[in-house]
């Protein structure tokens, strides 16, 4: 479990009566030497303007790690470690950095922090421009919580805008494009709701922050950044059906915990946004979407009667026709997309079937919807891609109706 603990060093170099305006917290593995490489300059840079001159960097350590104090040789901001507990070799990377942002938000609230940014462990992020472009809105806009937004290919992320951004938008009104975050900056108050739900979530490793929902409930503003980093994928060499269970998975047991708060939220809010917009990123190598289509098709076969188990007839019967469609003519439409996601979220809920069955079972239909869109795009301008995420978006609001009425009748509500 993830536990913030000063180091006796740390807390002779920085009592708690020294005031802490700003805690940056690295939520990963992080040797002392890249911290000091990244920092040099860092208050001159970041502190020239004073706004936060008492800044403190926290990195996963154990309580025998020296602490640095604000007269290193570099200059750098004070370095304190704070204590994780040893992963489970086989936790996937975001699991691993969701118990260490539970354990930072934790810290801060121990030691008072006015205002905490927590980052990528590649550390991308820390530089006094790009913390500038975070921390700004806290004090100028009065933001609760900043988000940044990263450049992306066309083809990048595509379960973050297939399922997590359009579904937070759908349900909390939120209209944040990266809310499962790798970076985020948060006021006082939302800090501590953090520190108090990290308290009481930090017994379930598996447990994933999902800071944007914890705002909606509260009533906080959110707003975002835009940021020049790209950090890398990190879903690369783990197996589809494992990420899937472990990211839309915790998204469906939210919807479970606050029914009572989204089934009342009508519309999404617009969110401000700050910075100039990074350039697109040129793309790679075309993506080929015939074992995508082949795997959708391989599923429709195989699959059919746990399909039945979650979704309606109407819904199975479109399924069976697109799994008739040549690979090149492939197209599911949004609306059939957003009950289909709809429908498991409610089938998890109920614990239809195993939650690990039930997420392979959703594996297929994921790709058919990667290779609908990537062909429907693949010839189309960044700028229309991104147009066609802002069109996915709307078709999950619309859809909603259907997912509320689903929940509130599972039993007699069947299309």
């Amino acid at each position: 479990m993830p536990k913030s603990d000063l180091a006796d060093e740390t807390k002779a170099e920085m009592p708690l009566t020294d005031p802490v305006d700003l805690l940056v917290g690295i939520a990963g593995a992080v040797t002392a030497d890249d911290l000091r490489q990244h920092t040099v300059g860092l208050d001159v840079g970041f502190q020239v303007d004073a706004v936060f001159p008492g800044s403190v960097i926290a990195y996963p350590g154990n309580t025998e790690d020296q602490a640095v104090g604000g007269d290193s040789p570099t200059g750098a901001s004070r370095m304190i470690t704070y204590s994780l507990a040893v992963s489970d070799p086989t936790s996937l990377p975001w699991v691993i950095a969701a118990s260490a942002q539970r354990a930072i938000c934790s810290l801060a609230k121990e030691i008072d922090a006015k205002s905490c940014v927590v980052l990528h462990s590649d550390l991308a992020m820390l530089t006094p421009e790009r913390l500038r472009l975070l921390t700004q809105p806290l004090l100028e806009k009065q933001c609760d919580l900043v988000f940044p937004v990263y450049p992306s290919r066309k083809f990048d992320g595509l379960l973050n805008h297939s399922i997590l951004a359009p579904l937070t938008r759908a349900l909390y009104g939120q209209r944040v494009r990266y809310p499962l975050a790798q970076d985020f900056a948060c006021s006082t108050r939302m800090l501590q709701k953090l520190s108090e739900l990290s308290a009481v979530r930090e017994r379930n490793e598996g447990v994933l922050l999902w800071p944007a929902t914890l705002a909606a409930l509260n009533g906080y503003q959110v707003c975002q950044a835009n940021v020049d980093v790209l950090h890398a994928t990190q879903t690369e060499g783990h197996e589809l059906s494992a990420v899937l269970a472990s990211v839309v998975g915790p998204v469906f047991a939210e919807m479970e915990a606050y029914a009572s708060h989204w089934q009342r939220v009508r519309n999404s809010q617009t969110t401000a946004s700050s910075g100039n917009i990074a350039q697109q990123i040129t793309e790679g190598e075309p993506v080929d979407t015939r074992p995508l289509v082949d795997s959708f098709a391989l599923g429709s076969r195989n699959l059919q009667e746990v399909w039945g188990l979650v979704l309606p007839p109407v819904t199975l019967l479109d399924l069976k026709k697109l799994a008739r469609c040549a690979p090149e003519s492939f197209r599911m439409p949004d609306e059939l997309w957003v009950r289909i996601v709809y429908d498991f979220a409610l089938a998890y809920r109920l614990r239809t079937i195993n939650r690990g069955h039930l997420m392979g079972a959703f594996t297929p239909l994921y790709l058919g919807w990667v290779a609908s869109y990537v062909q429907e795009v693949a010839a189309k301008s960044p700028v229309a891609a991104e147009q066609r995420f802002e069109q996915l978006a709307k078709a999950y609001e619309d859809g909603k109706p259907y997912l509320v009425s689903r929940w509130r009748w599972p039993d007699r509500f069947n299309p």
